[in-house]
């Protein structure tokens, strides 16, 4: 069974990881049921119902702790064989892991990423106040904490401990046809932009992951490369003030806002750009990015997100120094506008490493693998 306070489409990482496990379940010797709220959809949850059919949905996390929902995340807890948790710092993860103690059943915890320092220094006083009356206990009574990267394993260490730990890296989703067709259907639908270098910032557009910045480096990059567009793809809080700084810095001609894209159109424009942008102040995995490296998109990226050293390791893109954030991030983007030979070479070594490591068959073989050592104890 797979816990997550959400599943809606809008809460990024974590409703797809479940998606995929459960998707690849059967293949790997298992049957997976979801247990979830209605949390941050528009609909209580309805939407979810129909399209998870076996799910079971509760109005919000705080039903599983009392009455009639409690009893049913009980009884759902105790038929199953094994519990994996995703998240962190919630009710309803709590509830369930209460449950399966009280039935003994073992549980693995997927923090994804909410043990990092950036994590924990949101809202800390709460947080500290969680850890010791409820996570930490949480924490402990993991049979594994289960981890996307070393780097993840690693910041979370101070608050895991001794608590026995894996590291599977997640996957992601491989383009639906060959990219030099998604990009001519892109350059198809937007001829204005077929003669310029593209750079894409795809995800949500919220501060964690500095949209600004990016932004503010085209300044530098448009005096030598006056082809250069920025895409923004996705949508998110900071829309408003990024249109306006665009506005500010007279940027309309080489800034595009192409709202939420998804299915082929996604594909379109991450195929049509030559290097993807993640300047974030933390990232666990960042599924989108994993995307454009299957694209053979090379990727631009800070030491915060967790998988940095995989992506530096083999060339598949650059690490950006976080001293002068902007310059260092223009400097990239122009070294892969100018240089052909460059870019095509990250652009195999991001193939490769997409292929070779961030595949849902294989991490849904390594995880179900897992269920089975612990089970097999």
């Amino acid at each position: 069974m797979h816990v997550t306070p959400y599943l809606d489409a809008s809460a990024g990482g974590p409703p797809v990881v479940v998606e995929r496990l459960s998707e690849h379940a059967a293949e790997n010797g298992f049957s997976a049921q979801i247990l979830t709220t209605a949390k941050m959809t528009s609909d209580r949850g309805e939407a979810l119902r129909a399209t998870c059919p076996g799910a079971i949905v509760l109005p919000n996390q705080l039903a599983a702790t009392f009455g009639a929902a409690s009893r049913q995340v009980a009884k759902a807890v105790s038929a199953a064989d094994i519990l994996h948790c995703h998240t962190m710092w919630s009710p309803l993860v709590a509830s369930a892991v209460r449950q399966a103690k009280r039935a003994g059943v073992p549980y693995v915890v997927s923090p994804h990423g909410m043990l990092d320092p950036y994590s924990i220094g949101q809202k800390p006083w709460k947080k500290r106040l969680y850890l010791a009356v409820i996570e930490g206990r949480t924490i402990r009574g993991a049979s594994q904490l289960l981890f996307t990267a070393e780097e993840e394993r690693r910041l979370a260490n101070p608050i895991t401990g001794e608590t026995s730990s894996a590291i599977i890296p997640l996957g992601a989703d491989a383009p639906p046809d060959r990219t030099e067709t998604l990009r001519q259907e892109f350059l198809s639908q937007h001829p204005e932009l077929r003669n310029r270098k593209r750079a894409i910032f795809l995800g949500r557009l919220h501060a964690k992951k500095r949209p600004q910045t990016a932004l503010r480096s085209m300044i530098k990059v448009l005096q030598s490369e006056p082809s250069a567009c920025l895409l923004f793809v996705g949508s998110g809080e900071a829309e408003g003030e990024l249109r306006q700084l665009v506005a500010q810095l007279k940027l309309e001609e080489s800034v595009r806002f192409l709202g939420f894209l998804a299915g082929r159109e996604k594909w379109q424009a991450m195929a049509a750009s030559d290097v993807f942008l993640l300047p974030s102040q933390q990232e666990n995995f960042a599924i989108a990015l994993a995307e454009a490296l299957h694209a053979g998109v090379p990727a631009l990226i800070t030491r915060k997100v967790n998988i940095w050293r995989e992506i530096s390791r083999v060339g598949a893109g650059q690490v950006l120094e976080e001293e002068d954030l902007e310059v260092s991030l223009s400097a990239g983007m122009l070294r892969y506008f100018h240089n052909h030979e460059v870019q095509q070479r990250a652009s195999e070594a991001a193939h490769a490493l997409a292929h070779g490591s961030f595949d849902w068959r294989i991490s849904a073989r390594l995880t179900h693998g897992l269920y089975d050592e612990i089970l097999s104890v």
